[in-house]
């Protein structure tokens, strides 16, 4: 988005030049003036992509949704974390606030849909690319409704106080339309993948129909898409060689990434290295992974924790999948030999967060020297005693709320993985199934996967979801999808032993969730010391027979008396 920042200041300075605000004002434009010429044409696209930055204390609000699944925890007393322990209602600021959004960009999509005409003096591509990028949004935004609301209200047209209350369309209506918005946007946007453009590609289009299609369990539809994308691996879209570099500024033009939501300092940042960072670096470990999840990785000959020969108890991180340590900070005495590691550094700071570690290593001086160690010794350093280190870069020290590395939307890693699932739920397991997974897990140096029954299959593509895609959003359609929520956010989420690690591994299960108390590991609500049980950082519930929908916000429901509610939300 970066060029479209550029874009959207130049319009406004050569604007200021002119009477053109005071004769029309830009926050009433009239049909009979604006889009009529390509500045015009320009902004209208622009305010399309405005709510990709709906922000959740002004992160990507799809970000949130880690904290909303067992993957994490969000330690500010606020909507998201009732909403994960089961104490929300339809008055949820966050239910609210996504609804809004999506509706809000819908509307944007809609208005420049409508009225782009042919206009003298611009050239018919360039009406056709507008129309293709708001095509493109209109079904981004309308995927997220269908997904966390179900059905909704499929709104096409400009909304009018003659047409604004409209009921529910039924979810399967709005996913046609959404195929229909992907398929006609990728007819006209080109194939080049330019990551840090900001603007979509047919293959962000198709990749994203993917992950749509897979949501809805359109098998056909999902394998479709995403060998399109497929198609053109090595020239437009590529494997990274390198899984860390993927989320730092230096790889966010990386071609794996088919879409993301731009930043430029000066114009719009986010504050992701303090929400996410450590106490040492300056962040506030707002919102932390849980302990499950980092047990839920497995080591590097392809077994579980509870399995496998290489885990060693006293020394948890060592033998692990390589992603463990790029996805997470973790613990350096959690490793034989800390200072050779990549866990234990974050942030320029060695990580510890033993209670009984007061002093640690700045790297930030030359030479290094001892400090004290604030994320030991801090009241609120990370809770579950690690911290996510995806989207972290050690750039922002110092200045811990103004980032503007880009967020990832989707990669090519997830559309792999979209085409594997797919295909094994379709029935049509074959050698590319096993050769996209494996593609994957070669890049982290993990062992393939060899011939296995399609039920085994289907355990290990979602196990690699989970370690591939942790921290990026996607934890929460999943679970729902699966229909394991129910199972996974009735509980506890919790934190390492705050001096001592579990002497043995818990029981993996095969979706890859640990379990303590069938491992006997004691956890806080059973033993009172913190030091050798299982921190209990958070109650979840999750009510099957509500939770797999959020409630349509209260007050949509009293402007608009035709939207019905979904069941047993009030």
């Amino acid at each position: 988005m970066k060029k479209l920042i550029y874009f959207t200041i130049s319009i406004f300075i050569l604007a200021s030049c002119s009477d053109f605000l005071e004769k029309y004002p830009m926050d009433s434009p009239s049909d009979k003036t604006f889009l009529a010429n390509e500045t015009e044409i320009e902004m209208a696209v622009v305010g399309c992509y405005t709510n990709l930055y709906t922000a959740w204390e002004g992160m990507p609000f799809y970000l949130a949704f880690e904290e909303l699944s067992d993957n994490g925890w969000d330690r500010n007393t606020n909507d998201v974390q009732k909403l994960s322990q089961g104490a929300n209602d339809a008055n949820s600021s966050f239910v609210r606030s996504v609804w809004s959004s999506c509706y809000s960009g819908i509307s944007r999509c809609n208005y420049l849909i409508n009225n782009l005409v042919d206009v003298e003096g611009v050239s018919a591509d360039l009406i056709a690319q507008a129309k293709a990028e708001a095509q493109f949004l209109r079904a981004y935004y309308y995927s997220y409704l269908i997904d966390l609301y179900g059905d909704v209200p499929l709104i096409l047209e400009t909304i009018t106080l003659g047409n604004a209350e409209l009921p529910r369309n039924p979810k399967e209506e709005v996913l046609n339309q959404i195929f229909k918005d992907y398929d006609e946007a990728a007819a006209v946007l080109g194939k080049t993948n330019n990551p840090t453009s900001g603007r979509p590609s047919s293959l962000s289009a198709m990749a994203l129909k993917a992950r749509t299609a897979l949501y809805n369990e359109k098998w056909d539809v999902a394998i479709g898409a995403a060998s399109e994308v497929m198609n053109y691996e090595g020239t437009e879209v590529i494997l990274d060689p390198s899984f860390p570099n993927l989320f730092t500024y230096e790889g966010q033009n990386s071609k794996e990434i088919l879409f993301s939501v731009q930043y430029l300092f000066g114009y719009r940042v986010h504050p992701i290295f303090r929400l996410f960072g450590g106490r040492n670096g300056g962040g506030h470990a707002n919102k932390v992974p849980s302990y499950q999840l980092v047990d839920s990785y497995g080591c590097k000959d392809g077994l579980p924790i509870d399995k496998s020969p290489l885990y060693n108890p006293a020394k948890p991180w060592d033998n692990r999948d390589p992603r463990l340590a790029w996805t997470f900070a973790l613990p350096s005495s959690g490793y034989s030999d800390w200072q050779n590691e990549p866990g234990c550094i974050f942030q320029g700071f060695q990580y510890e967060t033993h209670r009984d570690s007061v002093k640690c290593w700045n790297y930030h001086r030359t030479p290094p020297s001892r400090v004290d160690n604030q994320d030991a010794l801090n009241a609120y350093a990370s809770f579950t005693g690690i911290n996510w280190r995806k989207f972290v870069n050690d750039i922002n020290y110092g200045d811990v709320n103004n980032c503007d590395n880009n967020i990832i939307v989707i990669r090519y890693a997830e559309v792999l993985l979209i085409y594997a699932e797919a295909k094994v739920k379709a029935g049509q397991v074959d050698a590319s199934v096993y050769t996209a997974l494996n593609k994957i897990r070669a890049r982290v140096n993990m062992p393939e996967i060899d011939e296995i029954s399609a039920d085994e299959l289907f355990y290990a593509i979602a196990r690699e979801r989970r370690h591939e895609l942790s921290g990026e959003g996607q934890r929460l359609s999943d679970i729902r999808r699966w229909k394991i929520a129910e199972n996974v956010m009735n509980g506890f989420l919790l934190g390492r032993m705050q001096k001592s690690y579990p002497n043995k591994a818990p029981v993996i299960d095969k979706w890859g969730t640990p379990n303590y108390v069938v491992a006997g590991i004691p956890i806080a609500s059973d033993v009172n010391d913190p030091n050798t049980s299982m921190r209990t950082v958070d109650k979840r519930v999750f009510n099957p027979n509500k939770d797999y929908l959020w409630p349509i916000p209260y007050i949509e429901r009293q402007t608009n008396p035709s939207l019905t509610q979904n069941p047993n939300w009030e």
